[in-house]
């Protein structure tokens, strides 16, 4: 079944997700031309919305170039627990400082999950592991999944696409996540090549993201109060709450009309905790999950460092070690990877030793981040 059928036969599947975004936007009183501009600012497919809106010349069907801010102005669609959420002032000066940015230049700042920084996902696939924990430190998370069969998330594709569903949730401060053509357009951004076959990126990217949409969160961290008292914050949360998914090609491109909506808690912890990153620096880092997840680790950290910081190398271990039987090869391939990461981003000062790493206050890596140029 394709996205482009009878509205009779998209029905059996439910209410369409845009039609709940159109009736929500209904209800806060924004008139139609205005709801239309909403759903084209964030990428909607034109084939979904002609039939929606055939009081407005063809004319009106035509993507911004770029985002507007007074996109920002337009009432944000009540969520799905039928509370308001809005970017905090202070509690992550990060997502505050970059939002403005992300919103005229997509294509050059991208989000990821803190939580996902501090313990990534698996490098390589785990088989038939249905659970996956790593620690960090305070933190402990452990990534699960609601289809044993179907396996867990992994490697450079599972990154890609939570740093994309968590720059989108950020942009259009909306859990709701639009698929087809703008996963692709992002992939394509970044240089990964779309190849068919049972081995080629469509099909490892769509069951990439099954895995996911299956996927569970359990975020443990060691808390303390003012007062010295300490407990633990618990934070348990599905990926997805609801997906539908289409698919264009036998090799299963996911296709226009395809959308998910994030679950309520991981979008409010996502709005609260999430880190830019350069998009450019993924597209050179992309080909391995150890470099992307140093990076953003490098970026984040630096970040908010105000004073030197060792991290020794059993930490270091402890957080991206996966399935390494010997430290020092570890080592090996954590500097390999840090090479790298320092050639696009060579803001970061740090002391490499035989203890660990020690981590200098440096220059934020986006403090003057300019959009690319449009052709």
């Amino acid at each position: 079944m394709r996205a482009d059928q009878p509205a009779a036969a998209i029905a059996t599947l439910g209410v369409p997700l845009i039609d709940r975004r159109i009736e929500e936007y209904s209800k806060q009183n924004l008139s139609r031309q205005s709801i239309l501009e909403q759903l084209l600012a964030v990428g909607w497919p034109l084939d979904q919305l002609r039939p929606r809106f055939p009081e407005f010349p063809e004319a009106m069907f035509r993507y911004p170039q770029n985002l507007s801010p007074s996109l920002a102005r337009l009432p944000a669609p009540t969520l799905p627990t039928n509370t308001r959420f809005t970017l905090p002032s202070v509690a992550n000066p990060s997502v505050d400082r970059a939002t403005a940015n992300a919103v005229t230049v997509a294509e050059g700042i991208s989000f990821q999950y803190v939580p996902l920084i501090q313990c990534s996902f698996p490098h390589a696939d785990p088989k038939d592991a249905t659970t996956f924990t790593r620690k960090n430190g305070w933190l402990e998370l452990t990534l699960g999944t609601t289809r044993p069969e179907g396996g867990l998330p992994y490697g450079v594709p599972a990154r890609l696409l939570t740093i994309y569903c968590t720059s989108e949730a950020v942009r259009t401060n909306s859990p709701e996540i639009y698929l087809g053509d703008s996963v692709h357009d992002f992939l394509r951004r970044l240089d990964v090549p779309i190849t068919r076959g049972a081995r080629g990126s469509l099909s490892v990217y769509a069951n990439q993201l099954l895995r996911l949409i299956r996927s569970t969160l359990t975020i443990d961290e060691n808390i303390k109060s003012g007062a010295g008292r300490s407990g633990l914050h618990i934070r348990q949360a599905l990926f997805v709450e609801e997906a539908q998914l289409w698919w264009d090609e036998p090799e299963g491109r996911v296709g226009n009309g395809s959308s998910l909506v994030l679950s309520s808690v991981l979008f409010h912890s996502i709005l609260e905790r999430s880190a830019p990153l350069a998009t450019h620096a993924i597209k050179q880092l992309r080909k391995s999950p150890m470099d992307l997840d140093v990076y953003a680790w490098l970026v984040h950290r630096l970040f908010h460092l105000t004073k030197p910081s060792m991290v020794s190398w059993s930490q270091l271990s402890e957080q991206f070690g996966h399935n390494y039987r010997e430290q020092r090869t570890f080592r090996r391939f954590f500097l390999d990877s840090l090479k790298r990461v320092a050639a696009v981003y060579p803001e970061a000062k740090l002391n490499v030793g035989a203890s660990g790493i020690l981590l200098l206050p440096s220059r934020p890596h986006l403090a003057n981040f300019k959009a690319p140029s449009k052709r």
